[in-house]
Parts: C-alpha cells; sequence; structure tokens
C-alpha cells in the first residue's frame, strides 16, 4: 500500500509529517512522493492565519479531485485546521475519509487502516498532548544534511492574536536525554545542521524544572561531527545572557537568531499581550551585536492588529530603521475565531493593513540590502545545496540563512564541480536584497 503526505505550514508541522511517515514505513507502506500514486493521502494543514486556511483548502481541493477519481483510496486530513474547526472541513469536504489533530500523530497507522475499511474516525480522536522522542521513527523529509529537532510542543504563551495554545496544547518539553540521543542519531546519519525548534525554544526544559536551553545548546555543541546547530522561535524576554553567552563561545553554533518581535510599539504589544517595547527590543539588540558581531537577527511583524494608530505604525518604522535587522518578514493581521483579539474594538481596515504592510516590507528590503553589502569582499562559508541548472552557478546557504525563510548565496564555481550538502569557502563579490554572489 502506497501513501503520500502533503507537509503544509511550519518545520514543527513538517517533523509531525516526518513522524507519520517513518511510523507508516515501520507499518509496511511504501511512501511516494508523487500525491497521484498514493493509495493513501495525507494533507497536513496548517489554520494559524486566513492565508493558511486557504492553502490548506487548496491542496485539499486536489486531493479531493484524486479521491473522486478513485486514484486516491483514503484521504487524510491532519494538523492544526481539524484541531480547530473539524465540521467546517467535515462540511466542505465530505470526501474526507478521516480527520486528525496533532494528538492523532502516533495513531496514523490505524486511522489509515480504518479509513481504508470504511470506518474512519469523524474528527480528531485525541486531546493535542502528543509529544514525540528519540524511539520514535522519523522519515526525514528534508535534505540528508539538514534537520529539524522539536525540543517542545505545545505553547504557554497567551497572546491574543494566536490560537496555538488552544490547538497544541499546553507546554511540554522532552527530556535531555531524549534530545540528545536524537541528535547524535541524526548526525550519525549524516546530518550536518540541527535547527532547535519549538512553539518557544528559549522555554526549553522550564517545564521539567531541569537543563535549560543554554545547557542543551552547550551539550549538543559537543557531538563529534555536528557542523552547525540553529536556533529558531525565541521569545525576546528569554533571551539571557546566559543563553547568548553560550550562542558567542560555541563556534558550532551559528551566529543567527530568530526573535518575532512582532511590533515595536508599547500600547500595540500590550494588547497583544506581549512582553517589551521597542527600547527593550533595541537593548537586546545592542547585547546580541555586542556579544556576536556578526550576528544574524531575523524577526516577524504584525501589522493591522486592532488598535494600531497610524502614530504606532510609524514608531514600529522608527523601530526598524534604529533596529537594521539582517532579516525581517511581516504579516498582515488575520482575525481568528477564539481568540482574544478577534473580540476587540479598532479593527484596522483590510485595505490600510496592506497598506502598512508593504509599506514595512519595501522599508525592510533597503536595509536587508545594507546589511547584505557588509558582506562584500568577506569570506564566507557555504552549505551547497542545489545548481540552478546544468553549467550554472550552485546554489547554498550561509549561517545567516535559515532554509526557506532566508535568502541564499549564489556561489559561481567555475570548472569546479561541488559536492551537495557539504561546506565551502566562497568570497562575496556581489550583495542583492535577500542573496549574496559568491565566489569559490
Amino acid at each position: 500500500m502506497t501513501v503520500g503526505v502533503i507537509s503544509l505550514g511550519c518545520p514543527k508541522n513538517l517533523v509531525d509529517t516526518e513522524v507519520m511517515l517513518g511510523l507508516l514505513r515501520q507499518a509496511g507502506f511504501s511512501v511516494v512522493t508523487d500525491p497521484e500514486r498514493a493509495e493513501a493521502l495525507i494533507v497536513n494543514t496548517c489554520c494559524f492565519i486566513a492565508a493558511a486556511r486557504q492553502e490548506s483548502a487548496d491542496a485539499l481541493t486536489e486531493a479531493v479531485a484524486l479521491r473522486r477519481a478513485g486514484k486516491t483510496k483514503a484521504l487524510i486530513c491532519a494538523g492544526c485546521w481539524p484541531e480547530g474547526d473539524a465540521a467546517a472541513i467535515r462540511a466542505r469536504f465530505p470526501e474526507i475519509d478521516a480527520l486528525m489533530g496533532p494528538g492523532d500523530v502516533a495513531n496514523i497507522v490505524a486511522i489509515i487502516k480504518q479509513a481504508l475499511a470504511g470506518q474512519g474516525p469523524a474528527g480528531p480522536l485525541s486531546p493535542p498532548v502528543y509529544l514525540y522522542d528519540d524511539t520514535t521513527p522519523r522519515l526525514q523529509a528534508t535534505p540528508r544534511w539538514t534537520a529539524y529537532l522539536k525540543v517542545a510542543e505545545g505553547c504557554d504563551h497567551r497572546c491574543r492574536f494566536c490560537t496555538i495554545p488552544r490547538l497544541r496544547g499546553r507546554y511540554r518539553s522532552r527530556t535531555r536525554e531524549s534530545v540528545l540521543r536524537e541528535a547524535h542519531s541524526l548526525v550519525s546519519s549524516g546530518v550536518h545542521e540541527i535547527i532547535l525548534i519549538a512553539q518557544d525554544t528559549t522555554a526549553y526544559g522550564l517545564d521539567l524544572d531541569g537543563p535549560d536551553i543554554g545547557d542543551l545548546l552547550t551539550e549538543l555543541a559537543a557531538l563529534p561531527g555536528l557542523h552547525w546547530i540553529r536556533l529558531l522561535y525565541t521569545f525576546p524576554s528569554r533571551i539571557t545572557s546566559r543563553l547568548i553567552e553560550v550562542m558567542a563561545k560555541e563556534p558550532v553554533i551559528c551566529k543567527y537568531i530568530d526573535v518575532p518581535f512582532q511590533h515595536a510599539d508599547p500600547e500595540v504589544l500590550r494588547r497583544m499581550g506581549r512582553p517589551g517595547n521597542g527600547d527593550t527590543y533595541l537593548e537586546l539588540i545592542t547585547h546580541l551585536r555586542s556579544a556576536m558581531p556578526d550576528v544574524a537577527i531575523r524577526s516577524t511583524f504584525l501589522v493591522g492588529f486592532p488598535g494600531e494608530s497610524e502614530e504606532a505604525f510609524r514608531r514600529l518604522l522608527h523601530f526598524l530603521e534604529a533596529a537594521q535587522l539582517d532579516r525581517a518578514g511581516a504579516f498582515v493581521y488575520s482575525l481568528e475565531p477564539g481568540t482574544h483579539a478577534a473580540q476587540m474594538p479598532g479593527q484596522v481596515a483590510g485595505e490600510v493593513a496592506q497598506a502598512r504592510y508593504h509599506e514595512l516590507m519595501v522599508r525592510q528590503q533597503a536595509i536587508s540590502l545594507e546589511r547584505n553589502r557588509a558582506w562584500l569582499n568577506r569570506e564566507i562559508e557555504v552549505l551547497v545545496e542545489s545548481r540552478s541548472r546544468p553549467r550554472g552557478p550552485w546554489i547554498g546557504r550561509s549561517f545567516r540563512d535559515a532554509p526557506d525563510i532566508d535568502g541564499s548565496v549564489i556561489l559561481k564555481a567555475g570548472p569546479h564541480r561541488l559536492q551537495l550538502g557539504r561546506f565551502v569557502r566562497a568570497r562575496v563579490t556581489k550583495a542583492q536584497p535577500y542573496d549574496l554572489v559568491a565566489h569559490l
């Protein structure tokens, strides 16, 4: 029996996909990458914002067409969307044979078998409390040299625009021993870059009253054969001096940090339920750059949140100019049913929010270009990942680039044939807003 997965959303969702595929392969299923060849097809959905739900709906529409054509014998809708609104999915896509939430990941084999027998569950069966460990099989869906390692699941923050705590449950860390064993296994299989992920990686271990993220990073950095460790999804108020010290000290830890500030105006942040303000964030940035002068700082911002005045948005733009972030993305606020923000007064008109989004991104593009220009004529290490075309330039990433999020290094190597998954040294010769061009 062949099985395939269409995986949408964040890297945390991708790890759930890898776990499901690992369990299915262990049970004797044959994994295929082409949905049209899958007798059982899983669509692992995201519903964080309206655009993510639309992407999930589009994927389900294509999967339903395969189900109607008889190419797919069982269609399963998984992930956050069924957890959040199973009834709406059933009404819109009655052809789906089973729905499952994040808490059902460990039961994927039984769910597919029941669906094939015409006995699929009507909706998510288990509360969102599941957490995989190092004994759980995973089928890596990333390039063989890079892997995500989920150190925790769930979230205890109460950001007023977010449904994640309801969809994913309370924050729960994996044990230090489990994380280290999985990391060792990944490195033994040929992984050179491990990317730590969770809803908040900086909260790791706090619920266990044990080792924190700094302790974990120190132990991971000692693993023989590991070249890069990258930290995503940090929380600004939990980036401690000790964490910064560990990052600065350990050569294997990429001088890169992903810290979603969401905004800079103190009143907007208060309404969001977020700590801090633009001034405290600038102090954090100064601390990071003092300890790691070349650190690449990425952030994310939310524009159009209820109550965001024109003055508050201008304050955010002033913060961008002062912060000079290497990377920044933005989202337009999406009214999510069930969130506190959905009931707030002062909802910002859609066209106003869109205009603010475009203005912010244009401003940040110029800043990113200047940050990239600072690397002109400097030597940089590049992880080679692909080639644009035969005899064309190679494509890779530096320590400043997280996969599928940031830019690339366009690598000109002349007649040299490079090996994918290997590190090379190159000199930067051109800077673009998102990418660098370098010569071997």
